[in-house]
């Protein structure tokens, strides 16, 4: 096999390693996104819908219960509203970040394709110039240090 052979069957196996690797990372951060993007549009709708519906509940309870005026009453509830509406987003927020703290990066991958790299670059410098390079696929570092010999 020769070189060009066997740098396309590596960058095929380090490909398969790193979706091996990047697929809990993605899933991490595709539920971390879902939250924030929960988090978003609860707190868009909440601003329109919850705070006017809670305001006024609130307002008119505190109306009927207390001496306050009307207009007291309904900036009362629809203060409850607002900070209700952010604690809600406030919690959406806390989850998604959880899930985007769950994203790492595919150290296994680096590693690996970082000594295969390493590797094929020793071979190639070492070689005679008169000696074709060939390198099996699954040939380790350490097969090819004796191939080859060492640096």
């Amino acid at each position: 096999m020769e070189i060009k052979d066997a740098l396309s069957d590596f960058v095929a196996v380090e490909s398969e390693l790193a979706a091996a690797e990047l697929k809990p990372a993605a899933k991490a951060a595709g539920m971390g996104t879902a939250f924030f993007a929960g988090a978003a549009v609860f707190a868009f709708h909440a601003l329109w819908m919850l705070v006017i519906l809670v305001a006024l509940a609130v307002g008119l309870l505190l109306h009927s219960l207390t001496p306050m005026g009307p207009w007291g009453s309904f900036t009362l509830g629809f203060l409850v509203s607002v900070v209700f509406s952010l604690l809600v987003a406030a919690v959406l927020v806390t989850f998604g970040l959880g899930k985007f703290k769950q994203v790492k990066k595919p150290e296994a991958t680096i590693a690996e394709a970082k000594a295969t790299l390493d590797a094929v670059v020793d071979a190639v410098v070492a070689r005679p110039a008169d000696k074709a390079v060939v390198v099996a696929p699954e040939a380790t570092e350490a097969q090819l240090r004796r191939t080859f010999g060492p640096q």
